[in-house]
C-alpha cells in the first residue's frame, strides 16, 4: 500500500511538472481578459457628473404611466402602515391601564401582543412581498424598451430605487395618519365600553413621537425584508429577457387521482380528530395536516374530473373553453387554486373563529362576582376578618390547597436529552365538591352531580369567550395530566418527574367562572376533588404548613430559595383558604389598602411567577379583561383583513397576467361567430372557478373547524347558539364581498377582453 501511495504521488508531481508551464499561461491569459472585461465595463459604465433634467421628467412620466401598479403597491404599503401604528398606538395605551406587563416573563398583554404582533408582521411581509413582485413584473415590462436601447443598470435601479421609494415612504405614511385615525376611533370606543363597566378611565392621546418612530421602523424593516424575498425580480429588471416568449403547456397528472383524494381525506379527519382531543386545540401546527390534505385533495379532484370530462367527447368538446386553463396551465391552476383556497380556509376557521369569540358580547362586570379574592393562610385570617368588619365587608371563606401543573405555557418547550425543570409552573386553586356547589348556588346557578371518586378530578376553567381553548397541563403531550399538591418546586428530579407530578384522571371538565377571570384560563383555574379526599388532602398541607411556620417566618430569600434543593418540598406549600370579599364602593379604597400587608408578607411566593397575587380586585380585573378583548378583536380584524387582501390580490394578478391570451381567446370567438352573450359566459365559466371552489373549501373545513373548536372551548349550549349565529353572518358577508369582487374583476377583464390591439 505505501508503495502504491508513493507511485501515484510521484506519478502526480511528475503530470504537474510537465503541465505547469502551460497551466500558468493559461492562468496568465484569463487574469488579463478578465481585467480587460472589467476595464470594459467601467468604462462604459462611466458617468461624468449628473443626471440631465430630462432624466427625472423620464422618472415623472414612468410614475403616470405605471399609475396601476403604483395604486396597488400604494395600498398595501397604506394597509400596512395602519396596521402596524393601529397595533403599536393600541398596545401603548391599553398596556398602561392594565395590571402588571413583564416582557420577561409575558405577563399581561406582553403574550397578545407578542403572538398578534408576530401574525401582524409575518401576513404584511407575505402581502407586501406578492405586491411587489407583481410592481417590479409590471415596471419591467415598461423598462423594457430602455434595457435594449443600453440603459445602464445602474440607471435603471436608479429609477426604480427613487420611483419605489418615494411612493412606499409617501404611502407609508399616509397609512400611518390612517391608523392614527382608526386608534382615535378604537380608543373613544374603549374608554366608552369601561365607563359602562363601571370603570371610568381617560385614555392617553393615540398619536406620541414613540409610537411613530417604532412604528415607521417596524414599517420600513417590513418593507425591506419584502424587498429582500424579491431579490431576484430586482436584479432582473436590468436584463433584456424576451418579453414574448411562449408560453409551454404544462403537463398534468391523470393517474392515482383517488388515491390522493384518500390520503388528504385521511389528512384532514386526522387534523380533526387531533383537534376534536382538546389537548392541542387551537395549536396552528395542527393545520399542517389540513393543507396538505387540501393541496391532496384539490390534485385528486381536479384530475379526476378532467378524467371523467374526457371519457364523454359531448361534454368534453361543449366546456373545453371554460376548463381552457385546466388544460394548458395545469399546475399553475392548481397552485392558484391551492392558494386561495388555503387563504379562505384559515380566515374561517382560524381568524374569524378567534376574532367572533372577542366580538360577542360579554358581561365582563358579570365575570368578577367578588369585589375581592384572596388566597391566604391560616395565620392571616384573624386579621382579614377584621379588616372586612371595619370597612362592612361581606366575607366568604372557603377551604383550598395549591396545585401545580408540571408546565403552565402554551409555548411549545423544545428540549433535547434529560428532561429539563420547565418554566412557568401552572398555579391552580383545588377545592372540594361541596365548596363548589356552594360557589355555584351563591351566583344562582344549578351545579353539576359530579360523583368524583379516589384520585378523580373535574377541572372548571375560569376564561371568558375570547380565550382559546386550554389544558391544565402543556407538558410534552398534553394527554397525561401531571399536577403535584402544593406550589413549584424551583429543584427537583427530573428523572422521577412521574412520581413528583403523579397523572391524575380528569374525569370532567367545564368552562365557568366562579370567583373571577383571572387569568384567562391559563393559571388560578378550579380543580375540584371529592370531599374525602379533598379533607385528607388540605389537612396534610395544613399540618405541614403550621409544622414549618416558625421556619418560614425566620427564613431569608436564599434559604426559601434553595429550601427545595436540600428536601423534597418547598419550606411551606401555598395559601389553604379561598377568602371571596363583597365591599361597599365607599370602602373599598379602604379595603384594598389594608389588605397591602400580604403583598410585603409573602413577597416569597411571588418567586415562581410574579403574575400571581395574593388578592385581586374587581376594578382592575375588568379594566385587564375588557382591554384584552378589545386587543385581541382588533389584531384578528386586521390579520382577516390583510389575507383578504392577498386573496384580493392574488385573484386579480391571476387574469391580470393572463390579459393577452383571454384578449386572443375572445377575438378568436368573436371571429368565428359566436355571439357576446356565449362569449361571456365562456370567460365567467373560466374565471367562478377559481372562487366558487376555493370557497366552498374555506366555508366545509372553516365549518368543520370551527364547531370543533367551540366544543374545545367548553360553550354552553347558548354560547354555541350566539357564536354560531353571529359567525353564520360573518361567512355571508365574507362571500358577499368575495361575489362583489368577482363581478368587479370579470367585468374589468371583459372590458380588456374586447379591445382590439
Amino acid at each position: 500500500m505505501i508503495n502504491l501511495v508513493l507511485v501515484i504521488f510521484d506519478f502526480m508531481f511528475a503530470r504537474w511538472l510537465e503541465e505547469r508551464d502551460r497551466i500558468n499561461a493559461a492562468y496568465e491569459i484569463q487574469k488579463a481578459k478578465e481585467k480587460a472585461e472589467k476595464a470594459e465595463k467601467k468604462r462604459i459604465r462611466y458617468f461624468p457628473g449628473r443626471y440631465p433634467a430630462e432624466f427625472f421628467q423620464i422618472i415623472r412620466k414612468n410614475t403616470v404611466y405605471e399609475r396601476k401598479g403604483l395604486n396597488i403597491l400604494r395600498a398595501g404599503c397604506f394597509l400596512s402602515g395602519t396596521c402596524i401604528y393601529t397595533m403599536l398606538s393600541m398596545y401603548v395605551l391599553t398596556s398602561q391601564i392594565h395590571g402588571k406587563e413583564d416582557l420577561v416573563t409575558g405577563s399581561g398583554l406582553v403574550q397578545i401582543f407578542q403572538q398578534a404582533g408576530l401574525l401582524i408582521v409575518v401576513f404584511n411581509i407575505l402581502m407586501l412581498t406578492l405586491i411587489i413582485s407583481y410592481y417590479i413584473k409590471d415596471k419591467k415590462k415598461s423598462n423594457h424598451l430602455l434595457v435594449i436601447l443600453g440603459m445602464r443598470s445602474r440607471t435603471v435601479y436608479l429609477m426604480f430605487a427613487i420611483i419605489f421609494g418615494w411612493n412606499a415612504f409617501l404611502a407609508g405614511m399616509a397609512g400611518m395618519a390612517g391608523g392614527f385615525v382608526t386608534s382615535y376611533i378604537v380608543r373613544g370606543i374603549c374608554q366608552s365600553s369601561l365607563k359602562h363597566g363601571g370603570v371610568p378611565i381617560t385614555l392617553a392621546s393615540v398619536i406620541s413621537g414613540r409610537t411613530i418612530a417604532i412604528s415607521f421602523l417596524v414599517y420600513v424593516i417590513v418593507l425591506l425584508l419584502a424587498l429582500g424575498l424579491n431579490q431576484e425580480n430586482i436584479l432582473n429588471l436590468a436584463k433584456s429577457d424576451e418579453m414574448n416568449k411562449e408560453v409551454q403547456k404544462e403537463k398534468r397528472k391523470k393517474k392515482f387521482a383517488l388515491l390522493l383524494i384518500a390520503i388528504g381525506v385521511v389528512l384532514f379527519m386526522i387534523a380533526m380528530c387531533w383537534l376534536r382531543s382538546r389537548n392541542w386545540a387551537e395549536t396552528l401546527y395542527i393545520h399542517i395536516l389540513s393543507s396538505i390534505g387540501i393541496l391532496l385533495i384539490l390534485i385528486g379532484s381536479v384530475t379526476c374530473f378532467l378524467n371523467r370530462l374526457e371519457c364523454n367527447k359531448d361534454k368534453y368538446y361543449c366546456k373545453i373553453i371554460e376548463n381552457r386553463p385546466f388544460y394548458y396551465r395545469y399546475w399553475k391552476s392548481i397552485w392558484n387554486l391551492f392558494y386561495l383556497s388555503i387563504i379562505h380556509f384559515f380566515v374561517l376557521s382560524v381568524f374569524v373563529v378567534q376574532f367572533n369569540g372577542a366580538a360577542i358580547k360579554q358581561d365582563v362586570p358579570g365575570m368578577f362576582p367578588y369585589d375581592i379574592v384572596c388566597t391566604a393562610y391560616e395565620a392571616d385570617l384573624n386579621q382579614i376578618y377584621q379588616n372586612a368588619e371595619e370597612h362592612h365587608a361581606e366575607v366568604h371563606t372557603y377551604p383550598m390547597f395549591r396545585m401545580t401543573s408540571l408546565y403552565g405555557s402554551d409555548k411549545l418547550n423544545p428540549w433535547f436529552g434529560q428532561r429539563p425543570i420547565q418554566w412557568p409552573q401552572g398555579q391552580h386553586i383545588a377545592i372540594s365538591e361541596s365548596t363548589y356547589d356552594q360557589l355555584n348556588e351563591y351566583l344562582g346557578k344549578v351545579p353539576e352531580k359530579l360523583n368524583l371518586d379516589g384520585k378523580e378530578v373535574h377541572i372548571v376553567y375560569q376564561q371568558d369567550l375570547s380565550v382559546k381553548a386550554h389544558t391544565i397541563d402543556w407538558d410534552t403531550n398534553r394527554v397525561n395530566k401531571h399536577l403535584r399538591i402544593g406550589q413549584p418546586l424551583s429543584y427537583y428530579n427530573t428523572a422521577n418527574f412521574e412520581r413528583i407530578f403523579p397523572i391524575w384522571d380528569v374525569k370532567s371538565e367545564e368552562r365557568d367562572i366562579l370567583t373571577g377571570t383571572f387569568y384567562q384560563g391559563m393559571q388560578d383555574n378550579l380543580i375540584v376533588f371529592n370531599d374525602s379526599y379533598f379533607e385528607e388532602a388540605y389537612q396534610q398541607v395544613s399540618d405541614y404548613n403550621k409544622k414549618q411556620w416558625t421556619l418560614r417566618e425566620d427564613a431569608s430569600f436564599q434559604d426559601w430559595r434553595f429550601y427545595a434543593l436540600y428536601n423534597t418540598s418547598n419550606m411551606t406549600e401555598g395559601p389553604t383558604q379561598l377568602i371571596c370579599l363583597n365591599v361597599p364602593d365607599e370602602e373599598r379604597d379602604g379595603m384594598m389598602q389594608s389588605m397591602r400587608f400580604l403583598e410585603d408578607k409573602y413577597q416569597y411566593d411571588r418567586m415562581w411567577d410574579d403574575s400571581i397575587q395574593q388578592f385581586y380586585e374587581k376594578r382592575q380585573m375588568i379594566i385587564n379583561t375588557e382591554t384584552e378583548i378589545l386587543f385581541r378583536k382588533i389584531v384578528y380584524a386586521f390579520v382577516i383583513l390583510l389575507l383578504l387582501v392577498m386573496g384580493f390580490f392574488q385573484y386579480y394578478v391571476k387574469f391580470e397576467s393572463e390579459m393577452r391570451e383571454l384578449n386572443w381567446q375572445n377575438i378568436f370567438l368573436k371571429n368565428l361567430g359566436m355571439r357576446e352573450k356565449d362569449r361571456k359566459k365562456a370567460l365567467a365559466g373560466q374565471m367562478k372557478k377559481f372562487v366558487i371552489l376555493p370557497l366552498v373549501i374555506g366555508i366545509c373545513g372553516g365549518a368543520a373547524f370551527s364547531i370543533l373548536t367551540i366544543k374545545a372551548r367548553l360553550y354552553t349550549t347558548t354560547e354555541m347558539v350566539r357564536f354560531l349565529g353571529a359567525e353564520a353572518f360573518i361567512y355571508l358577508l365574507y362571500v358577499g364581498v368575495w361575489i362583489v369582487w368577482y363581478l368587479w374583476i370579470k367585468k374589468m377583464v371583459w372590458k380588456q377582453a374586447e379591445v382590439e390591439r
